[in-house]
């Protein structure tokens, strides 16, 4: 059987060649949870469009087109069928339920937003890299204004953040709260202040507890998104040992804004090291065993090397298996873009 998955038209043209090359890792690392086979994986253009093709010993399940649908890149799907020696595209009906709106990862425009698309692909690279598929949590310890969060509830996941900014933790607070009112969504919200023993940090959490009608609401089919305005070195006080099943974010590059590890820290450092050394200890202790951690970063300032070291020396093992390692990309000239995808050992 061959197959086609036409491009998200979405991505900006001097984001799409990248996008090809990526298209192709996060398909192998997707694919691995197929009822069958593939082969012939390629980018090839029909008639002036670009499609990722493929071909599969069987039909693609149900199962099967979901996630592929789940894809960050994908727009529509086809089976591909030849008649009289032409090529025809059949297109194969859409299976996706969202949470909420795809729209709600796209609508805030700001300086230093990484792409909903790729972000997309962040997510689907931790949640396909481990074994829980039902009640996920997602931490993004660096969440900014939340597009790791909305792009995870969007999927039905619950979804937490943590940012040092009270304002942009505030404004992320607004959007949720205005966008859950437009879509008439069913919500309860809380917001408390935390602090650790001897007032050693002091924190604000905004929680959300939101379903599609009152009646999901009424029966508990709900989920979480939640906020919080602190400081990300620990979030193991924030939260129980092993809560999460992945934690997803993009580091700051040190060029539209910078690592923040300190509350009274003046100077921002460029260099992702710093934060991590600072704040992987707690992470890793929220995130369960055998828990998937997805991070991209400007491998300008930190080489792969030592990130793989520091994820290593923390008790990660971090995947290196092909489609793992094709994920490098320049974002522009100071910024050479990569994902590190590490696994909390037992």
């Amino acid at each position: 059987m061959n197959y086609a998955i036409l491009y998200n038209p979405g991505h900006n043209r001097v984001y799409f060649e990248t996008s090809l090359k990526l298209s192709i890792s996060e398909f192998h690392i997707v694919a691995q949870k197929f009822s069958t086979e593939f082969e012939n994986l390629q980018h090839q253009n029909i008639d002036g469009l670009d499609y990722l093709t493929f071909e599969t010993s069987q039909a693609l399940s149900s199962s099967d087109v979901k996630m592929i649908f789940d894809l960050s890149f994908i727009y529509a799907l086809f089976q591909i069928e030849y008649w009289n020696g032409e090529l025809y595209l059949k297109p194969i009906r859409k299976i996706r339920e969202d949470f909420v709106d795809e729209s709600i990862g796209s609508i805030l425009k700001y300086t230093g937003k990484t792409n909903e698309i790729f972000t997309r692909m962040m997510i689907n690279v931790a949640f396909y890299s481990q074994s829980n598929h039902e009640n996920i949590r997602l931490l993004d310890p660096i969440a900014g204004k939340g597009t790791t969060l909305y792009e995870g509830l969007r999927k039905g996941y619950h979804v937490y953040g943590i940012e040092i900014g009270d304002s942009l933790v505030n404004e992320s607070y607004h959007f949720v709260k205005r966008f859950l009112e437009t879509a008439k969504y069913k919500f309860d919200y809380a917001s408390i202040k935390i602090s650790g023993s001897n007032k050693s940090f002091s924190a604000c959490r905004h929680t959300f507890e939101t379903a599609r009608t009152k009646e999901d609401f009424k029966n508990k089919n709900t989920r979480v998104i939640e906020f919080i305005a602190g400081n990300a070195r620990y979030a193991d006080q924030y939260y129980r040992k092993n809560y999460f099943d992945i934690i997803v974010g993009d580091l700051p590059y040190g060029v539209q804004h910078g690592n923040v590890t300190n509350e009274k820290q003046s100077s921002l450092t460029r260099n992702p090291a710093e934060l991590l050394h600072a704040c992987l200890p707690a992470w890793k202790k929220v995130l369960k065993p055998n828990g998937i951690i997805v991070l991209a970063w400007n491998c300008h300032v930190l080489p792969r090397k030592k990130m793989e070291e520091l994820f290593e020396e923390q008790g990660f093992t971090v995947k290196n298996d092909a489609p793992y390692l094709q994920f490098e990309h320049r974002v522009d000239q100071s910024i050479l873009r990569d994902m590190i995808v590490a696994q909390k050992n037992l």
